[in-house]
């Protein structure tokens, strides 16, 4: 399994459409709402810099661990697992090297855009928050892992990925990445507020104030990680 996932590494670091997306384009939104459009009046602009970074690479972060589906599906489509069927790669050593990759090419979206923050947008933090900014983005976005297994052994080639795109921005926009949550109708909130996407956000947006994440937050997040990965688990039995 070590050299297949060394392979899939490789193979998702040098994916140019790939890093094109789940990095350049959470970047260049950052930097539109930042330094480019007037959203809010300049003296909440420090405060919105910040905001919209942990909103941006949360919202890189979490498509790059969602299309760990569309890799899963396209492969499926071509015949690929009925390849590995025949090496002594188990079918969990499969999916656990498709897991840890993506989880690996997830760090450079966040790192870029925490980067742009700090050079770009003057964001200010204590030097401990910035660690530990990766560490929850990171976290948080991994249910969207498992979420992304169960669709890639639902759905085949194209038609996988599409539907990825489909719930990546849904869930983002209802997630509060795009936009802020207390900017939303009552009722739309209350959803918004049980949604996977607004909690990982949630666990950086309380760190820029020094908060630990709250005990909502984590119920929330590990909820859906065990509906996720328990629906991936299902589905993954059924493809065999």
């Amino acid at each position: 399994m070590g050299s297949y996932l060394k392979l899939e590494l490789v193979r998702g670091l040098r994916n140019p459409v790939s890093l094109l997306m789940l990095t350049l384009f959470p970047l260049g939104l950052y930097l539109l709402w930042t330094k480019v459009l007037t959203v809010v009046p300049q003296s909440r602009m420090d405060d919105f810099a910040a905001y919209s970074m942990v909103s941006m690479a949360t919202y890189g972060a979490m498509g790059g661990a969602l299309f760990i589906g569309g890799a899963i599906a396209l492969e499926r489509g071509k015949g690929w697992l009925d390849q590995l069927a025949v090496t002594p790669l188990p079918a969990s050593g499969y999916v656990t090297a498709k897991l840890l990759s993506g989880a690996a090419t997830v760090l450079p979206s966040i790192l870029t855009v925490l980067a742009a923050g700090a050079l770009l947008s003057g964001v200010r933090l204590p030097a401990g928050t910035w660690p530990l900014l990766v560490v929850l983005i990171w976290a948080g976005v991994l249910p969207f892992a498992a979420l992304g297994v169960a669709f890639g052994y639902t759905l085949k080639g194209q038609v996988a990925t599409l539907a990825l795109m489909v719930v990546y921005f849904a869930m983002s926009v209802l997630g509060g990445l795009w936009l802020p949550v207390e900017a939303m109708p009552a009722g739309m909130r209350a959803v918004a507020e049980l949604s996977p996407a607004y909690q990982a956000g949630s666990l950086g947006w309380r760190a820029l104030d020094g908060l630990p994440p709250t005990g909502t937050s984590l119920a929330v997040l590990i909820g859906w990680t065990l509906l996720f990965c328990a629906l991936a688990g299902w589905r993954y039995r059924r493809a065999l």
